[in-house]
């Protein structure tokens, strides 16, 4: 028989939106591949092929996976023939507009041949193996959502879209993505299942196995994922009854759903979509009976629980520790066309490997939070932790000390730089002969902005407030000298943590009718806010910061400082003002640095000069070990609720058993910070010493000119036309190669100005030269915004 039917599509009865037509007296045998039987083996894809044999019946095991014995019995018993039975379809069914929009796409598509699990269009079979729906899902433990309508309901619930997935092995290509041998592979399940034909009739290339499948849950519009832009959240879980629904204390199964969970809708709410998917896989696919005996064999052993003694017992009573093959979970990333993951809600090495392998880039990975691990779950995270499972947390002490080290900074990026040099980068290629002509460039930029290099002064926040400004203030105040170097520093403190980037649409009108944006325009705006005493807690001096006044201080009051509006937004205003209020916090609980009862930051001056020696030459770690420590309250909490300021996961860096490894730390507000507090402390008679071991700053301005001037260019060109999380990978790797190259570019300025490192430090090189050149270059590629060259979402906390 020969039917005429675009390849795919599903029975008019069966298509989204439609209104059920009368009852047909007889449905279609096929719902979606009807082709002529000479051309079936003629230019089919080895999905379409898969797919084509389930159609026909070809195919060894049975439907209905762990329940396919009880359609069995139920048939026999109520004289039905359920194989034939479910080939039925209503005339009431219908495909989830969304979801089948997406998979009709050529672009969800385009790795369909490396599905080898599962048949890809088995929702439209004549035996489905797949279907979705649409239901509303509580949370009891998330009452606090943001009530939107649209991903929350009014009640709380969360809307989604579900998909129930049979496993369908395509046993050839199923063999090679677990490295087996296919004959090897048959004789198991014939071995293990007494399935009759699977080492015999080797013809048959797809088994249905008598297991468990999967379901995947979509937060948000499933059609979104075809677009390469959007925004991802991935959960990749597999079963555990006990946890997911009965919430045992023994694991963290379900506290992990409930955060994922919360991380999807963040996401959906930004218009992205968040992807859990539940893998029938109970005690890492070795079952409840065997669980339950490890469980007691860990609780009874000599010395009790413990970590290191977690997978000794698995394997003591399985023979193996996992019996999941990771290698088969990515398949449905793959078959949703999902090629870059935004936020892994994971732990698991064994699953990001398995995903980062099949060419799926994982932008960022996020731990389970402590604050989310039951009390007896310990053992088992800390165990995972050991054998190599990724982890935000920084609980040890050395390893919270080396990463709040300035010299950190420049070995870890100097690990990263070490890959990308070497070709191993996972997303930038590096030019290194190319260095030399953004020099030229750094250099013209700084004689034109500074004729005489000997006036070029520090990089500084102090350079973006408009001239002779703050000079006037100083001169008004009636204090003495050293309190003016405090309300400098009070100043300084908070314009630098509000200054990240404003977007492009935001602008600040002064007293003077003069429209600022940018930098310069949250520094006029905090300056504005400064003077009128926003930040002050008494009226009789305003001109101050203190933990009081910024306690105060509201949200209304706040925006209105900015002139933020819905014309005119600056990006990140919550985030800022919870960084005000995080500051107020930092400064009480820090008087070692920041005074016991006029909590300031301005009182650093007082711990410096006692810390500075007869001489006032104390090291630039007297300073940073102030900022570093007494500030790190500041620092608003990731997604992971980790609190770690700006210290960022590169996984490539991960070495097994060794925490915080594949950390990477960047301080880039805190040294802008340590920077811009140099000038004030001059005032009070105090030289720093090792200003070396400052870097340069890790923003869009510095990295942004290494982009531009073909210094390191993007392995993919498309992801800059995506916005990434200050947190990504990508950004990561780019922000390291940043620091490092402004330490090579430092060393060639220097010879073509014919100058000393010590005439022109590193701190002159990024105020003459590299955030100018970064401008201006920006603008002349960008001319309608003069913005980055990659697309950030920032939150007002870093950028």
């Amino acid at each position: 028989f020969l039917v005429f039917r675009s390849r795919f599509e599903p029975p008019n009865h069966l298509q989204p939106n439609h209104s059920p037509p009368p009852p047909p007296h007889s449905l279609p045998t096929s719902s979606i591949l009807i082709i002529m039987s000479e051309s079936k083996t003629n230019g089919e894809q080895p999905w379409e092929t898969a797919h084509r044999h389930l159609n026909e019946n070809h195919y060894l095991g049975v439907h209905g996976g762990s329940n396919a014995a009880y359609h069995g019995l139920a048939g026999l018993r109520d004289h039905v023939d359920m194989a034939n039975f479910h080939t039925k379809r209503s005339p009431d069914e219908y495909y989830i507009p969304s979801l089948d929009s997406l998979l009709k796409d050529e672009r969800t598509r385009r790795r369909w041949n490396d599905v080898v699990t599962f048949d890809p269009m088995g929702m439209y079979a004549d035996h489905p193996t797949m279907a979705a729906t649409e239901s509303n899902l509580n949370f009891p433990e998330l009452p606090d959502l943001h009530r939107d309508g649209k991903i929350v309901n009014k009640d709380g619930s969360i809307r989604v879209c579900k998909v129930g997935i049979e496993y369908a092995w395509d046993l050839p290509r199923f063999s090679e993505r677990i490295k087996l041998k296919e004959k090897d592979v048959r004789k198991a399940l014939h071995d293990y299942t007494k399935i009759e034909g699977l080492t015999t009739e080797t013809d048959k290339r797809v088994f249905m196995p008598p297991v468990g499948g999967m379901t995947v849950y979509f937060i948000g519009d499933p059609s979104k994922l075809a677009n390469p832009e959007t925004e991802v959240a991935v959960r990749v879980h597999d079963e555990c009854n006990g946890s997911d629904v009965f919430g045992t204390d023994i694991c963290t199964c379900r506290p992990y759903l409930v955060f994922a969970m919360k991380a999807c809708v963040d996401t959906a709410q930004r218009g992205g979509v968040g992807v859990i998917v539940y893998f029938r896989k109970e005690g890492r696919s070795l079952g409840e009976v065997t669980k339950y005996r490890v469980y007691n064999a860990r609780k009874a052993q000599d010395g009790g629980d413990r970590p290191e003694k977690y997978f000794y017992q698995t394997e003591s009573i399985a023979g193996v520790r996992d019996a999941r093959f990771q290698e088969m979970m990515p398949d449905v990333l793959l078959w949703l066309g999902i090629e870059r993951i935004d936020w892994l809600l994971s732990m698991s090495s064994e699953k990001y490997d398995a995903i980062t392998e099949l060419g799926i880039k994982v932008q960022q990975r996020v731990a389970l939070p402590d604050s989310y691990v039951p009390a007896g779950a310990h053992v088992e995270i800390n165990a995972k932790i050991s054998a190599g499972y990724q982890t935000n947390k920084m609980d040890e002490a050395n390893v919270v000390g080396e990463l709040r080290q300035l010299q950190t900074i420049r070995t870890r990026t100097g690990q990263v730089y070490d890959l990308v040099a070497a070709g191993k980068g996972t997303y930038f290629d590096l030019d290194e002969k190319a260095i030399e002509t953004c020099a030229d460039f750094v250099v013209d930029v700084t004689k034109k902005n500074y004729p005489d290099l000997s006036k070029i002064p520090y990089h500084s926040r102090w350079r973006h407030f408009p001239a002779g400004v703050i000079e006037k203030l100083e001169a008004a105040w009636p204090c003495n000298d050293l309190e003016k170097v405090r309300r400098l520093i009070d100043l300084v403190t908070v314009s630098v943590l509000l200054d990240a980037g404003a977007g492009d649409g935001w602008k600040f009108l002064d007293n003077r009718q003069q429209v600022w944006s940018r930098s310069e325009g949250i520094a006029v705006a905090t300056l504005d806010m400064f003077t009128q005493g926003l930040f002050s807690s008494d009226v009789c001096v305003p001109h101050r910061v203190n933990s009081v006044g910024l306690q105060n201080m509201t949200l209304a009051q706040f925006a209105r400082g900015f002139q933020h509006s819905e014309e005119n937004p600056i990006v990140g205003l919550e985030s800022r003002f919870k960084m005000m209020q995080s500051l107020a916090k930092a400064l009480k609980s820090s008087p070692q640095f920041f005074g016991h009862e006029v909590c300031r930051p301005g009182n650093v001056v007082d711990y410096v000069l006692r810390n500075a020696g007869d001489n006032k030459r104390p090291s630039i770690n007297v300073l940073w070990k102030a900022i570093i420590e007494g500030l790190e309250a500041v620092w608003p909490d990731k997604l992971a609720a980790i609190q770690r300021g700006d210290i960022w996961v590169y996984n490539p860096l991960k070495e097994i058993g060794k925490p915080g490894s594949d950390m990477v730390p960047f301080h880039k507000l805190s040294q802008w910070l340590t920077y811009s507090m140099l000038e004030p402390l001059q005032k009070a008679g105090i030289e720093f010493g090792e200003l070396e071991l400052l870097t340069g700053l890790a923003e869009y301005r510095n990295g942004g000119l290494f982009i531009d001037t073909g210094v390191i260019t993007l392995k993919d060109a498309e992801a800059a036309e995506r916005s990434l999380d200050i947190g990504s990978e990508l950004i990561v790797e780019w922000r390291a190669l940043t620091l490092q190259l402004l330490d090579r570019l430092h060393v060639i300025v220097c010879k073509k100005l014919n100058l000393t490192k010590e005439q022109f430090p590193l701190a002159k090189l990024l105020q003459g030269g590299t955030w100018a050149a970064g401008r201006v270059i920006a603008r002349e590629k960008r001319p309608a915004t003069g913005g980055p060259p990659i697309k950030l979402r920032s939150d007002g906390s870093v950028f």
